[in-house]
This record gives structure tokens, sequence and C-alpha cells, in this order.
């Protein structure tokens, strides 16, 4: 269905605008931007509705739009989008204020069982019967002026959100999971979803624990030295220095800008420009005493009978899971039973802090595997019909 179409291009036309919304109590929002070739996304478009009107927001003209972000930090106002991570994460850096009220349709229908990661366009057929055209997927929101048949694709992706938020919501309701969902939303009001912890940005560079404790230090500065550079310039962190170089200038720890040229893959550009930098990173690291060296997680997924144990409980989580109608991924992935499986072992207080321990994941699964894991559950396999069965070899007092 084609939608009339107003684009917003002053301030008075957005704050009048808000001010209708902020009334109807809610907002539908998605965002376009382009993020491939620089650090920070950059916003090309903005839709937004309630739930009788509907526009597009030119942010390449109106660059205020401190009206819209008070809306997505007011608590009054709910604010429904679909896999909402990004668009966030680009409210956050403009405003530098956390959202309030935020109704994530993806993670909604993740909770019914419609997958991990629903698509928007899958949703809409499924459970609405709607069918949007999908042509204008891969496009260039920074072009103007926008074509039509661009504007009405942008719009699809907001003028639905409110029915289905509805009957996402109505569905949740009727199997008791919406306190599900309002747990599984709280960390979209959490300053550590938006804020990067440059310190801990080692770990996420492949191929980290291929290196001792004194490269492990060098790594630390090498990347938090690398995501400050891709901030400063506005480049992908990879643009700068890729992982296997990082990891490479780790091992071998070079102290004269001539070392550096013998790494194939370090651009003589990027030497000449930030050689130096490079140099003092990997000195700061060298300089850390071995007690302050970074120190890895303990993993123990080579372990077999680590692996046998949650090979077993991957089992008794698929039934688990099957009989509740929602995706055994969305609820614990053989990595985290590993990880629940060796903390309980240890009997490490941080098993407490891990999704399985806690809110609807414990409730649903969690408490279930602990039991097993201690013995009073165990699993087996009717001979009638050879199903297999939960065997309580120690009663649940609850």
């Amino acid at each position: 269905m084609d939608h009339e179409i107003e684009i917003l291009t002053e301030l008075r036309q957005l704050k009048s605008f808000c001010r209708r919304a902020r009334a109807k109590k809610s907002i539908a929002l998605d965002t376009e931007f382009e993020r491939e070739r620089t650090y920070k996304p950059i916003l090309q478009l903005v839709q937004v509705a309630t739930r009788d009107e509907a526009v597009l927001i030119d942010p390449l003209v109106l660059e205020d739009l401190s009206p819209l972000w008070k809306l997505v930090a007011d608590p009054e106002v709910e604010t429904i989008l679909h896999a909402a991570s990004q668009d966030l994460e680009i409210f956050y850096d403009k405003t530098r204020t956390l959202p309030h009220g935020i109704f994530d349709t993806q993670v909604a229908a993740a909770l019914l069982g419609m997958g991990e990661q629903p698509g928007y366009a899958d949703l809409l057929r499924r459970i609405l019967d709607v069918r949007v055209k999908k042509q204008e997927r891969v496009t260039d929101w920074s072009q103007r002026p926008l074509r039509e048949a661009q504007m009405q694709y942008a719009l699809n992706d907001v003028v639905y959100l409110h029915e289905l938020r509805d009957e996402l919501s109505a569905r949740l309701k009727k199997k008791g999971r919406l306190r599900w969902l309002a747990q599984e939303l709280a960390h979209f009001e959490e300053l550590d979803e938006y804020e990067v912890d440059y310190r801990r940005l080692w770990r996420r560079v492949s191929r980290h624990r291929s290196l001792d404790g004194k490269g492990l230090a060098v790594l630390r500065e090498l990347a938090d030295w690398r995501e400050h550079s891709a901030a400063q310039r506005n480049i992908p962190r990879n643009r700068v220095i890729t992982d296997d170089v990082l990891i490479d200038l780790s091992r071998r720890k070079p102290k004269a800008v001539d070392e550096l040229h013998v790494l194939r893959r370090l651009h003589s550009r990027e030497i000449h420009r930030s050689g130096e930098e490079i140099l003092e990173a990997v000195q700061r690291g060298l300089e850390v005493p071995q007690s302050e060296w970074p120190q890895l997680p303990s993993i123990r997924e080579d372990d077999p009978e680590i692996l046998l144990t949650a090979d077993l409980l991957s089992v008794f989580l698929r039934r688990i899971t099957r009989k509740a109608s929602i995706a055994t991924s969305y609820v614990a992935t053989k990595k985290d039973l590993v990880r629940f499986i060796e903390r309980v072992k240890d009997g490490d207080d941080s098993a407490n802090h891990l999704p399985l321990m806690k809110g609807w994941r414990y409730e649903l699964a969690g408490q279930h595997l602990l039991r097993m894991l201690e013995g009073k559950v165990s699993l087996s396999v009717k001979a009638k019909n050879r199903h297999i069965q939960v065997v309580e070899t120690e009663p649940d007092p609850s």
C-alpha cells in the first residue's frame, strides 16, 4: 500500500510533528545510514510514524533533530523499532542521553519462537499478511532528490510497526511472556550498551588467544590506540590496521620504524602517518608489569568431558525450547552451555551473572539445566515410543 509522503526539512515542521506525536504517546522509528566507509554512521534519512501519521525527516538538510531525540528519551513515549541496536546507537551518539520506553519487534518475535533474529518483511507477511516491496533494500540513501520508490520503501519500515507491536504484545501476553520482553529490552536503557570500553577492545581482536601475557599487554595498547585513531579520523578500525597486523605487531614487538616495513599488510602510508604512535603503543605495553598483564578467561571448549556434558545439556535444552516454542539458540548457544558448565563446576561466583542464571532464561531453562549438572535430573528414552523423557532422580522442592 502506498502512503502519502511528507518530508520534513525545517525545524518548525519537526517541532510541530513531535508535539502531535508526544500527545499520541508512541512513535515508530527507523533510520537509513551509511557506515561502511566511516567510524561513525552517517545518518541519511529518518522515518517516523504515529498511529495515524507518518513522515520522513531529511537529516542532510535538517541537522537539528533534538525534538525527535527528546521523544526517544521520554519515558512517557514508547518508541517502536525493529532490530533497534544500530538506530539507538545513532541516537546515543547524537545526544549522549539514554533512550527509554523501547519496544523492539524483532526481540518480541524471537520470544514468540519466530527465530533468533526474524526479519521485518518476514514478520509483516507472517503476522499481518502484508507484503512489502524489497527492490530498494540496497540503495543510496545519500542521493537527492529521493525517488518516489525509495520514499515509499522507507515509509513502509514504520507505518506497520504499531500494528505489528500490538499483535506481538497480545501474543506475548497470552503466553505470559511480557515480563520476558521487559527483561530483554532493559539493556537498551543501560549506559554499557553504548559506551566503548577501550581497555577491553583487545578481546575482540581475532586470534588474540595466540599471544602470551606480554603480547596481550601490547595488544591491549594497540587496540586502544587503533580505536581512538579510527574515531579521530572517522574511518573503520580495520582501515587503520587490520586484526592480523595487530597480532603480528604484538608478537614481534617492534622498537624502530624500520621494523614496521617487514609487515606485509601494514601499508607504507600508515607507517608514515602513524609509525611513531604504533611504536609508542608497543612500548607502553612492554612497560606493563607482569602482575598487570591482561588475563584470558579460561576456556575448556577442547575438554572432551565438558563437551560431552554440553552435548547432553543441549539435548535437554532443545527439549525445553521445543515445548516452549522458542529458538534454542536465542536461549543459549553451545558456547553459552560450555561457559555455564565450567563456571558452575568451579563454583565461580560469576556464574550468577550468566544469562542462563538470570531472569526468564533461568526460569525457563537455567534452573533445570542446573539440576541436571547436580545429578538431580536425567534423560532416558521411552522403550515404547522412543521419545526422550526427563527423569527426576531427586524431587524438585519447588
